[in-house]
């Protein structure tokens, strides 16, 4: 994978911790306890799962590379998006299903421009 697709995917996920705790913190200071006591299981917990994504280097084939890509967006979404993340943590089959017909079913030259970009 491309260094600069990780770099691009771990600042958008630096900037989404820093949003969410930002407004963790800023309902907890308004007496509203919800956000900042589930932070832990919305932003911290996909956070480590988005990291061990991100620091996994030898992948064996182009499809586990994009299999990872997809991984890693889900995990952003589910961050990002936290009154979708039980159904979006559920769609995990779904990012693989879409990896497996975009292996399967895409034209060659459109899917050789796609992993040109993302992986090396």
């Amino acid at each position: 994978m491309k260094k600069s697709v990780v770099y691009g995917m771990v600042f958008i996920a630096i900037c989404l911790l820093v949003f969410r705790g930002y407004f963790a913190v800023a309902d907890l200071i308004q007496k509203d306890q919800t956000q900042f006591l589930g932070f832990p299981l919305t932003v911290i917990v996909p956070g480590l799962a988005f990291a061990f994504l991100a620091l996994r280097r030898d992948m064996a084939s182009q499809e586990g590379v994009l299999m990872q890509i997809g991984a890693m967006i889900q995990i952003l979404l589910i961050i990002a998006v936290p009154d979708l993340a039980l159904h979006l943590a559920l769609g995990f089959p779904v990012v693989f299903l879409v990896v497996e017909l975009f292996e399967t079913k895409m034209p060659s030259s459109v899917k050789a421009s796609i992993k040109g970009k993302l992986i090396l």
